[in-house]
């Protein structure tokens, strides 16, 4: 219940406070020679409490409550010193670049939370008045990181640019044998409308062809402590009553994470070819990319085995990933005359992902965070693309037992079994799996699905005036990927959940008389054949194109506006988000959420709102 969600959290309370700024010198050593240092940070702060009700509207309420209050602080601060050398010797001019950088950061964290409250009202809860028992926890954290820098770049006319670039970088999350890594950089690019061949194309006013090459480090996906193996102590977890008698609990430790020191900096490796063009006054201007990203030495954190306890897996370097696409942006300016001009600018982007290795002797590995019913949904895969759906496929339903029955004895057929039935709970207006031609519907039926990642997205925008009219349109769209939609689990099936249904559930079910439907028979008990395992019946198009924003001003050219001062007075209105167009039946086709190897997953995020605003711009 909304409302109820909004009421009880009406007292809840938070202040965050932010302090931060930045400081630099710079001198001239020499004419061509400057020294520059800079200094900026911030430290932070925060705090705040809040009340969990309980919620009586709902079936599986515990009648619980508690209360809970959390504080933290940090810093974080960036100091750079760099010596740039920049000469033009005659037609040549070259900038070199040498430096250092430190970066650190660090911060602390506590909680505390009682529950079983006599009274509800603000005044009274605090930490010492609940009956309940009181958990708490903190913690606290540091990182640093150290990089040296060198560049050189040249040009000759601004016709031929050249550009070389390296870093060392040094992380403190990294263990003593890896802890620094290297990445350099090259690029270069071919002005060929300052050529003399080109000047007779008097229509093209400027081409620009250019590529580059270089390698970056990733330490984002990395814990500052990974490299330690380390032990807690928490009431819940390692104190015992190893005596046997009351009120003689014990300190104890358990592992909290397993280390490992030997990870090492992630590396990217980007290609890159394209170019600039600009025909006419602007008329058309062409920027055109092709690019290619290779990831090595992946930074992830796999799943560990029951066994393993309750630790922290470590964060270790696995497989091999490459990513290529194509981007494109076309734009026109053009005035008419001094009353009437837009601007056009269409950009078009494609996206190919493909996993080429993992680990020796591993193929693929499983989202053990995203589950559904104790299965897994995405399986990354080598030759296959990042966060695939996996799962049986719908291919129908069963419309009649004599259905089931041949079904039944292709698969005894099929295995030798005389015992052995086509698809486990299989009934009629229930769903039929596809078998993959293997005669009988078994784990190994299951079959990627779908991809959230998209084929290719796109965008417009429409800008222009006319007179004292302003106004701009961006149109975005995305083509091409599938969603899953979790939120079905809880709507379309009785047994999954006993509240409302979705309209699909309740008129376009499977019946005798309906049997082109879309959802199963609706059952009170859950099965194999409908909703205990991952299947397709949940992946849909996530493609939809949508009305990102709106601005139509009016400047008012007056002289009475003049004389008060005012050199500029415009009024403008604003809206986002206006219409969608979609195929997919969740709340927003544009989910968030998830991590980079499982992500496309609608477990009910809350819809994109519309925005209106007005506004006012004053010059004075």
């Amino acid at each position: 219940n909304p409302i109820a969600n909004r009421q009880r959290s009406v007292n809840n309370k938070g202040m965050s406070n932010r302090l931060f700024g930045n400081v630099y010198g710079e001198v001239d050593l020499l004419k061509s020679l400057t020294f520059r240092s800079s200094f900026g940070g911030e430290y932070y702060s925060f705090s705040g409490r809040w009340f969990n009700w309980p919620t009586y509207e709902n079936a599986e309420n515990s009648q619980s409550n508690s209360y809970s209050e959390n504080a933290g602080t940090g810093f974080n601060w960036v100091w750079s010193n760099m010596l740039t050398f920049n000469k033009s010797f005659g037609d040549h001019t070259i900038k070199v670049v040498a430096g250092i950088e430190a970066v650190n950061e660090g911060g602390t964290y506590m909680e505390a939370n009682t529950t079983n409250y006599f009274s509800f009202d603000p005044d009274y809860t605090t930490l010492t008045t609940g009956a309940g028992a009181a958990t708490h926890g903190s913690s606290r954290y540091s990182r640093s990181l150290y990089s040296q820098i060198g560049r050189v770049d040249y040009n000759y006319k601004g016709r031929y640019l050249l550009g070389a670039t390296v870093r060392r970088d040094g992380s403190s999350a990294f263990g003593p044998d890896n802890k620094y890594g290297v990445f350099p950089a090259f690029s270069a690019g071919w002005r060929l409308s300052d050529e003399a061949f080109m000047k007779s194309w008097k229509w093209l006013t400027d081409l620009k062809v250019r590529g580059s090459y270089g390698t970056m480090g990733n330490q984002a996906n990395l814990a500052a402590d990974n490299q330690f193996t380390t032990y807690n102590s928490d009431r819940s977890s390692s104190f015992y009553d190893i005596n046997g008698t009351s009120n003689s609990l014990v300190l104890g430790f358990r592992q909290g994470r397993y280390g490992n020191a030997a990870a090492k900096w992630e590396s990217q490796k980007y290609t890159n070819v394209g170019f600039d063009a600009t025909i006419g006054n602007r008329l058309l201007e062409i920027v055109a990319d092709y690019y290619v990203r290779r990831v090595s030495d992946m930074l992830y954190a796999p799943e560990l085995p029951g066994t393993a306890g309750a630790a922290s897996p470590p964060t270790v370097n696995i497989g091999k990933m490459r990513t290529s696409g194509f981007d494109l942006s076309l734009g026109s300016h053009f005035d008419v005359n001094k009353d009437f001009g837009f601007d056009i600018t269409a950009t078009f982007t494609t996206f190919k992902n493909k996993i080429e290795s993992i680990a020796d002797g591993i193929d693929y590995f499983s989202e053990e965070s995203r589950r559904f019913n104790g299965n897994n949904i995405i399986r990354n895969e080598v030759g296959h693309s990042v966060s695939q759906f996996y799962g049986y496929k719908v291919v129908g339903f069963w419309n009649n037992q004599a259905e089931i029955d041949a079904a039944n004895e292709l698969a005894r057929k099929a295995t030798g079994d005389p015992d052995a039935v086509y698809q486990t709970e299989a009934a009629v207006g229930r769903f039929r799996y596809d078998d993959k031609g293997a005669g009988i519907v078994t784990a190994d039926s299951r079959q990627f699905l779908g991809n959230p990642t998209p084929k290719f997205n796109y965008g417009l925008n429409l800008g222009g005036f006319w007179k004292d009219l302003d106004f701009n349109f961006f149109f975005y769209g995305v083509q091409g990927n599938q969603l899953w939609n979790q939120v079905k689990w809880w709507t379309d099936f009785y047994p999954s959940f006993a509240g409302g249904k979705s309209y699909t559930a309740l008129y376009d079910s499977w019946t005798p008389s309906h049997m082109n439907a879309k959802a199963p028979i609706q059952e009170n008990a859950g099965s194999f054949s409908t909703n205990t395992v991952p299947n397709s019946y949940y992946v849909e198009s996530g493609s939809y194109l949508r009305l990102r924003n709106v601005q139509i001003g009016w400047t008012f050219n007056n002289p009475a506006i003049a004389r008060l001062g005012i050199s500029r007075f415009r009024l403008y209105g604003q809206a986002a988000n206006l219409f969608t167009v979609t195929k997919y039946t969740g709340l927003d086709p544009e989910i968030g959420g998830g991590s980079n190897t499982a992500f496309g997953i609608d477990e009910g995020a809350y819809p994109v709102i519309k925005q209106f605003l007005l506004g006012v711009n004053l010059s004075f």
